[in-house]
């Protein structure tokens, strides 16, 4: 009975230190505060990884990432390494009789710090492969018709291309 006693001041005390813990806390909440990101605002990007017309398909995303960060007001509205989508909008492989091959990527949206997807505008990479026709119809005429089907070379865009997109209208951003 007495054990019983004991344990029972010992969790009275324990509940009262506890409460009082609880009510001395501070609980501040995070400022949050709305920053407009303007239109026309410039965001650059680049590829991590080589793109190649040889294996892409149109319609296919592919995610390049921000250069630096872009700051409104002293406020980073969106971080440097923060993901963009761009998309394949027109592509063709390397063909025979020596046509090159052509690939290009739009830059959609990227990534702001509260998670908003902004769009970009003027953000376009265009690029072809070496044509080599005229050797392909000369050699086929002149030594082999087999050289008739030589290919051309595919467009490559190496990894780090960085390419400027446009902020295209006003987004509103919750920074801390």
């Amino acid at each position: 009975m007495i054990k019983f006693i004991q344990n029972s001041r010992s969790i009275r005390v324990f509940s009262i230190l506890l409460s009082i813990s609880m009510l001395t806390m501070s609980f501040s909440s995070k400022s949050v505060e709305q920053v407009k990101l303007a239109s026309g605002t410039v965001i650059s990007v680049e590829n991590s990884t080589e793109i190649n017309s040889a294996n892409l398909i149109a319609g296919q995303t592919l995610d390049f990432f921000v250069v630096d960060d872009v700051k409104v007001n002293g406020k980073t509205v969106v971080r440097r390494g923060a993901r963009a989508k761009a998309q394949v909008t027109r592509v063709n492989k390397a063909k025979g009789l020596g046509k090159e091959g052509s690939v290009e990527v739009e830059i959609k949206t990227v990534e702001a710090v509260d998670g908003t997807e902004v769009r970009l505008t003027n953000a376009k990479v265009y690029e072809e492969g070496e044509d080599k026709q005229t050797a392909a119809i000369l050699l086929g005429v002149l030594v082999c018709i087999l050289f008739l089907t030589k290919k051309g070379k595919d467009a490559v865009i190496p990894p780090g291309f960085s390419v400027d997109g446009r902020v295209a209208q006003d987004v509103q951003i919750s920074v801390e």
